[in-house]
């Protein structure tokens, strides 16, 4: 059971504004401040082959495939439309840890947005790693650095205009970083076949 909590990690940003324990959300139901105008001519990396996620809006939790979710060992999903896009969470086999992954589809320029944000310091108490998915510019960021905690969030380019956040909300002791990573692996990768 530790193995599987381990092996998918809980995405987050801006901290846990939810007190229900497995409950992935961002605190705010925000994406964050808007840029300033400084940080205008900070671009993050292009997307070389952007994702069409139109078909997915309607049905959020079709993004897993039942043979995903067996293998990540996810169930219980649950779509959500909220204020800054179209979500589904899962739960984790434990009962205790859950992911979420949220088509951000009110934040403009994609992850650019989340460039400029750290350009202009929001992340600054807590961590923003560029890193590459699946050949997709991602991040990992929060305002807060609650991964030992089992909590991390990574942000995905999908298209330079649209971008994908992931929340694990886990146990302490997991491994988020690579929890996120891995639901965000297969989501990618059926959005992908969905083209």
């Amino acid at each position: 059971m530790a193995a599987a909590v381990a092996s998918f990690g809980v995405a987050f940003i801006g901290g846990c504004g939810n007190s229900n324990p497995g409950t992935a959300s961002p605190a705010s139901g925000e994406a964050g401040p808007p840029a300033s105008a400084g940080s205008q001519q900070v671009t993050a990396p292009k997307v070389a082959t952007p994702l069409k996620i139109d078909k997915f809006l309607s049905d959020p939790c079709s993004m897993l495939t039942s043979a995903q979710l067996s293998s990540l060992q996810l169930s219980k999903a649950e779509a959500h439309s909220e204020s800054t896009g179209i979500r589904c969470s899962w739960r984790f086999s434990d009962g205790y840890t859950a992911v979420s992954a949220t088509f951000l589809t009110t934040v403009k320029d994609g992850l650019t947005n989340t460039y400029r944000q750290h350009a202009t310091g929001y992340y600054r108490d807590g961590y923003f790693e560029p890193t590459v998915v699946n050949g997709f510019p991602a991040v990992m960021a929060n305002t807060a650095d609650r991964r030992k905690e089992g909590q991390a969030s990574l942000i995905v380019g999908l298209s330079d205009q649209d971008e994908m956040l992931v929340l694990i909300q886990g146990v302490p002791g997991s491994n988020a970083t690579t929890a996120a990573t891995n639901v965000a692996k297969a989501v990618l990768s059926t959005v992908q076949g969905g083209q």
